[in-house]
C-alpha cells in the first residue's frame, strides 16, 4: 500500500478500468486511502465504454488496463480523450508505437508497477 500521501488524488473521481481482480482490487484500495472516488473497476469493454460515454459523473482521471479480456481499451481512451479527461495505462500489453503515435500524452505504467508509482503519475496527471 502506498507509503506517501497524494493529496492531489483527495476528492477526485478516478475510472479504473482493470480485468485483473486482484490489481483491480488493489487500485481501488489505495485510491480510496487517499479520498479518491474510484468508479470501477470496470472489467469489459463494452461496460467501461459505456461508463466512459453515459456517466452522469465527469472524471478527473482514469487508469487503463490495454487488454480487457481479450479487448483492446483503444475505444474508451477515445472516449475519454475527446472528453478531455487524463488518463494513463496500466498494462503488460501493447504496441509501444501505437501508444506514442495516438496516445503520446498518455503516460504506460507498465506491469509490474508499484502502486506508489501508479499514484504518483495519476497524481500529476490529475493536478
Amino acid at each position: 500500500m502506498p507509503e506517501k500521501t497524494h493529496a492531489g488524488l483527495t476528492g477526485r473521481h478516478i475510472l479504473v478500468v482493470e480485468d485483473e481482480v486482484l490489481i483491480a482490487l488493489d487500485i481501488e484500495t489505495a485510491l480510496e486511502m487517499q479520498g479518491a472516488k474510484v468508479h470501477g473497476p470496470i472489467t469489459r469493454l463494452a461496460e467501461g465504454l459505456s461508463i466512459a460515454e453515459n456517466s452522469a459523473e465527469e472524471f478527473d482521471g482514469a487508469i487503463l488496463d490495454i487488454n480487457l479480456q481479450g479487448e483492446e481499451v483503444f475505444p474508451i481512451a477515445e472516449v475519454l480523450s475527446a472528453k478531455g479527461v487524463p488518463f494513463l495505462f496500466h498494462t503488460g500489453h501493447g504496441d509501444s508505437r501505437t501508444l506514442q503515435q495516438q496516445y503520446a500524452k498518455a503516460p504506460v505504467c507498465n506491469k509490474p508497477c508499484q502502486t506508489e508509482t501508479l499514484l504518483s503519475e495519476l497524481e500529476r496527471l490529475v493536478s
